[in-house]
């Protein structure tokens, strides 16, 4: 039984890892790949497993569990793939039209009910099988709990490592079969090893396994099936599954269409956007020789760059994949420029690639790529990418950036997000030229040049012996009206409030969502520009609170309410340092969808090895333990602050060494949590009867504290404060908690003493 229980802890750690991460990239196409919505995810599933571990004591008898947890490994079976199925039609049942951007409430408040099944179940199976864990050992305060952490975060491990290197190429129909496969398994052992009893168990059991048994063996027919649910009215031409992201390529008439994660990144047929963007940039140049193309080249901008009669034109483009679709689905003229000598296309990450190259030698460098929704796009608009831009152009060379603009309409929200660009923009370049039309065209130089002058780019229009259907003369003047130029900066030299935006501080993002925002909730637009205004201060200040709660709360002998408090700040602390870890693994090495797995991989490994070393030495932990793990942990926090603030002053850069220095930030993120649970779970059952809501309850507050990290760093810290910022908050919280934690200890020692100087008059 012993190990069968073992072996239950394990495969819920490799199902909750797994589903975890598939059910995060199902989610990153409803809210079109936006990472910070990683923050709500994890909010909603962690929410629901603290309901679920709060829940999950209710067995009263140990005796009970084995069968219990036969039944939750049955639930997860029937529940991954039920809510799979639910968030892959969550575009057709919210009415989203394909590459639109959906309603953002509604699309919460989907997947935060749709994440509810799987998620309790989760949750109360832990609880659940610590109680059977019990029904075999000794109910030793903390040991039980800490002996499941230790094989549930052994399962996180293994799921991770095997999602990394298998899971990430496959369908995810048949990862979702297989982890159901893998659940029946377990409860089938469970099943045997407790007697003849639970027939009726054992037949669900073998129903389930036929079930599942066509996702398993043939994933892909059915997902190719599936996909089609993610693109109602229009017609699925193909879909790739790549390391980097889901791409799609859709058909609307005669019209092709570009999606990666559910954002539209482009059509085929889009001559006016390719035609305004290649030629008003190259236009600006007046021999443009070398030419740099960062993203979307395959909708036409690269055919127009080679208009210009370009001698060298550096395409780079992170995905293979994409470059297959393009030559494959696309017209002749785009296969025609793709093949053209003078393009050398590079497979790699735009920011990198600048890192390699030497510098001085680009007279012109387009960025085609949609506006920073997410923190990966994000990265081509922040003040580090601008910097290493400006190091790589040649004399009078420009760099041309765009943004989706409406300049009859310049709502709050647009022109912050607008002058946030603008800012950084001005912030390394000495002269920055807008170009308003449905888009925004910037244009900067390193050097100080005058306003644009219409007449002499008219006159290297016909120069270069130029043809087009929409960047025409006339087209053209308009766009460099004086007057028009104008209006726009003003209005962005008015917003006083927007930041520049950065690698550790992607305010961007933020406002980009309250813009989004604008669209369907103007009162929750306006409610996220005023919390994009706010500043460290108010951080302090809800740390501040939080610290006296905490010793308000455990004043007096009440130090079993410091192991709840520890637990829950612990928790917190673990949420908050993944998120800023994720964010700033994202803006340095740009392929957070590829490297999600093995990341969360090296923070369980941290929590399991955490796990197993604090439960060995639990019988000496107390407050003091628990003090010093706190400070280990303001420490780190603190430590992480120069490591963050230097990669960012170099420069991003993907290197093995910095991505090894993530991969142990996450391990020793996950070592002191995995510490600290056994630690903080005896400290809260020492001296209380062994009550069969102890376990869940415990759980369900390390789970909390997760939740509030996820929902207050995800969505409001990080954006607004910058990783830098939240991760000094976090650790002066830290710092904090372990000064209340010594206080028990040391009020002993006082005491010890106060009692030896009675002790000696008398004794003499």
């Amino acid at each position: 039984m012993n190990r069968a229980v073992a072996g239950s802890f394990v495969t819920l750690g490799v199902s909750a890892l797994v589903g975890q991460v598939l059910l995060v990239r199902e989610l990153a196409f409803v809210f079109s790949g936006n990472e910070f919505f990683i923050g709500w995810t994890l909010f909603g599933w962690l929410f629901w497993s603290a309901l679920g571990a709060g829940f999950g004591g209710r067995i009263g008898r140990a005796e009970k569990a084995p069968r219990s947890l036969a039944l939750a490994h049955l639930w997860a079976a029937a529940a991954l793939p039920a809510v799979f199925l639910l968030i892959r039609a969550s575009r057709s049942l919210l009415g989203t039209l394909p590459g639109a951007v959906p309603d953002l409430l509604p699309a919460m408040a989907f997947s935060f009910v749709a994440l509810a099944p799987l998620c309790f179940g989760l949750g109360r199976q832990f609880a659940v099988g610590v109680r059977a864990w019990e029904a075999g050992h000794s109910p030793e305060p903390g040991r039980s709990a800490g002996c499941g952490y230790a094989f549930e975060t052994a399962g996180f491990v293994l799921g991770g490592l095997l999602f990394s290197w298998i899971g990430v190429v496959l369908d995810p129909v048949r990862v979702v079969g297989w982890l159901g496969f893998l659940n029946v398994a377990a409860g089938y052992v469970l099943c045997a090893v407790g007697g003849r009893r639970g027939i009726g168990l054992r037949l669900a059991l073998v129903a389930a396994l036929l079930a599942l048994a066509p996702a398993a063996l043939r994933g892909e027919r059915i997902g190719r099936r599936l996909e089609a649910w993610r693109f109602p009215g229009q017609v699925l031409v193909e879909s790739r599954q790549s390391i980097y992201g889901h791409l799609a390529v859709t058909a609307l008439d005669r019209q092709l269409n570009y999606h990666e994660n559910g954002l539209l990144l482009g059509a085929e047929n889009e001559p006016q956007a390719s035609e305004n963007l290649a030629h008003l940039a190259l236009l600006a140049h007046p021999a443009p020789r070398r030419v740099l193309l960062i993203g979307g080249g395959f909708n036409g901008v690269l055919g127009e760059i080679l208009k210009h009669a370009p001698e060298r034109v550096d395409y780079v483009e992170l995905d293979p994949a994409w470059i297959a679709l393009a030559q494959k689905h696309g017209g002749a003229a785009r296969r025609a420029a793709l093949a053209d000598p003078r393009v050398h296309v590079a497979f790699d990450d735009g920011r990198h690639f600048l890192k390699r190259a030497a510098p001085g030698n680009v007279d012109v460098v387009l960025v085609n790529l949609p506006n920073p929704a997410t923190t990966l796009i994000n990265r081509y608009y922040v003040r580090e990418f601008f910097r290493d831009v400006r190091r790589h152009l040649a004399p009078g060379g420009v760099l041309a950036v765009r943004l989706a603009f409406a300049p009859d309409y310049l709502g709050p929200e647009l022109e912050r997000l607008g002058a946030s660009i603008y800012r950084t923009l001005s912030a390394e370049f000495a002269a920055v030229a807008l170009l308003p039309d449905y888009e925004i065209l910037y244009l900067a130089t390193a050097e100080p040049a005058p306003p644009p002058a219409a007449d002499e780019w008219l006159a290297r229009y016909e120069q270069r012996g130029l043809d087009n259907d929409f960047a025409i003369p006339p087209a053209i003047r308009l766009r460099l009206e004086t007057d028009r130029i104008e209006k726009v900066r003003a209005a962005f030299e008015s917003q006083t409030a927007a930041q520049i935006n950065r690698d550790g501080r992607p305010i961007a993002c933020q406002y980009q969502l309250a813009y989004w925002l604008r669209s369907f909730h103007p009162r929750a637009a306006a409610a996220a520009t005023r919390l994009g205004e706010t500043t460290w201060p108010w951080g302090a200040a809800a740390a501040v609170a939080v610290a006296l709660a905490m010793a308000f709360s455990v004043r007096g002998r009440r130090t079993p309410r410091l192991g709840a408090w520890g637990m829950g700040l612990g928790s917190f602390s673990l949420m908050a340092g993944e998120l800023a870890l994720l964010i700033a693994f994202q803006a340095q090495c740009g392929f957070l969808y590829y490297k999600l797995a093995r990341i969360l991989a090296a923070l369980m490994a941290g929590m399991a090895a955490g796990a197993a070393l604090a439960t060995r030495r639990l019988a000496r932990a107390g407050p003091g333990t628990l003090a010093a793990i706190h400070l280990l942990v303001a420490v780190g926090g603190a430590a992480a602050i120069p490591f963050l603030r230097g990669i960012e002053t170099a420069g991003a850069g993907a290197g093995t060494g910095l991505q090894i220095a993530f991969l142990a930030w996450a391990a020793m993120l996950g070592g002191l949590a995995g510490y600290e649970f056994p630690v903080a779970n005896r400290i809260y059952l020492a001296g209380r009867p062994a009550g069969r809501h102890s376990v869940g309850i415990v759980y369900a507050v390390d789970l909390a504290g997760s939740c509030a990290a996820a929902l207050l760093a995800g969505l409001w810290a990080i954006p607004v404060l910058g990783t830098q910022t939240t991760l000094g908050l976090v650790a002066g919280l830290n710092l904090a908690a372990a000064a209340i934690a010594a206080r028990p200890m040391l009020a002993a020692a006082g005491g010890a003493c106060d009692d030896e100087e009675e002790e000696r008059p008398r004794a003499s």
